[in-house]
């Protein structure tokens, strides 16, 4: 099986690479508008990255098929390989996915026993928001891990927890401006079953003195930024797959913002909201420039 060379980053290194500084402080609806194409860019990364590993978990649960794509396996040659290829709409409607994500497994081995791995490739994996038309493309391999082993947790096999980690080097991200990117993914995923899978997603890496960094990359001003998952952010099949709640400090070389998640339009944490109606997530600024700035924005 393939296996990936793992690329340790050091936080000194990171914060060294700024280009300029985000957001751009040369006026307030500037700073507020480049803030907020930050945090969603980094909700959209997350959210892509979940979507393509809830898609890979339904084909090791052997599914059959998966919206808008095609599974076909090779259990001849090693390492086996089987692929997804996209060429539709994702289940909800809102993103069109093109290219191909490739999981190759050792014969003999069995993705449900403890610590068994994956190689997980992403190749050309264009994610298109049918909204407006934006497109985002990941391309780069993770390694897979089942730590505890055992199936998805269901409603004939217990709560869990079942976990997996997600650890990723070199992916390549392609904004909707054409800027390429380089990002590291140090993600562990904690299953349970409550009327539906719950994924919980914490960072298992650390940078700078601060703990559960999930994500370490460049944003689209070109900008290093990493991402730490303060608490745990939540995946609910029974909201639809909508990410419910959790919280996040996404530092870059100027200032810090704090991220929470699964609130209603006042800034409360609140349930699943009505079909067609958003959740909100509430941006908090502390840096140079406009300090502080807060802001509360639907997702």
């Amino acid at each position: 099986m393939k296996r990936l060379a793992l690329v340790i980053l050091f936080a000194g290194v990171l914060l060294a690479c700024s280009k300029k500084s985000t957001p751009a402080t040369s006026n307030a609806v500037t700073f507020a508008s480049e803030l907020q194409t930050q945090v969603n860019d980094q909700l959209r990364i997350s959210n892509d990255l979940d979507a393509a590993f809830n898609d890979v978990d339904s084909v090791l649960a052997s599914d059959s098929s998966v919206c808008g794509a095609i599974i076909t396996v090779d259990s001849v040659d090693t390492p086996r390989l089987t692929t997804i290829t996209y060429s539709g709409n994702s289940c909800n409607g809102l993103f069109n996915r093109t290219g191909s994500i490739r999981i190759y497994s050792n014969p003999g081995s069995s993705w449900n026993t403890a610590a068994d791995s994956l190689i997980v490739d992403l190749t050309t994996l264009a994610v298109t928001r049918v909204s407006d038309g934006k497109v985002m493309i990941y391309t780069g391999g993770f390694i897979y891990r089942n730590i505890t082993g055992g199936a998805l947790p269901g409603p004939s096999t217990g709560t869990g927890p079942v976990i997996h980690t997600i650890t990723g080097s070199g992916v390549s991200i392609t904004y909707d401006d054409s800027l390429h990117t380089s990002w590291r993914f140090t993600r562990q995923r904690s299953y349970t079953y409550n009327s539906g899978l719950v994924i919980a997603t914490t960072g298992t890496d650390s940078a700078g003195g601060v703990a559960n960094v999930a994500d370490w990359g460049a944003n689209r001003f070109g900008n290093s930024v990493f991402s730490a998952f303060t608490t745990p952010w939540v995946i609910s099949q029974g909201c639809g797959w909508r990410l419910t709640g959790g919280q996040a400090t996404m530092t870059n070389p100027v200032g810090i913002t704090t991220l929470t998640l699964g609130l209603d339009s006042t800034g409360k944490a609140t349930g699943c909201p009505l079909t067609g109606q958003h959740y909100y997530y509430q941006m908090a600024w502390t840096g140079d420039g406009e300090n502080p700035y807060n802001a509360i924005v639907g997702y």
